[in-house]
């Protein structure tokens, strides 16, 4: 009977880290997308469209969404 000799796994300790490090961003920006209604449909309220949710969350999360590929992808180089 053949031993299977590939024990190594495709994902290292660092892979999981870059990993773990875009889910936060992910969760950090729609945390930071949240909020800016109002009760009242008849009052508009102009905090709604501030730098924080139209510009900071989303490039949050498409950056955490970008590095989670590049974690996926990445692998070290061995000499």
């Amino acid at each position: 009977m053949r031993e299977n000799t590939n024990t190594k796994f495709a994902f290292t300790k660092h892979n999981y880290i870059l990993l773990g490090i875009g889910v936060l961003f992910i969760i950090i920006g729609l945390f930071f997308m949240q909020g800016g209604g109002t009760e009242d449909p008849t009052i508009h309220n102009k905090e709604m469209f501030n730098f924080q949710r139209i510009t900071l969350a989303p490039i949050l999360i498409v950056s955490g969404f970008i590095l989670n590929i590049f974690a996926i992808l990445y692998s070290k180089k061995e000499n």
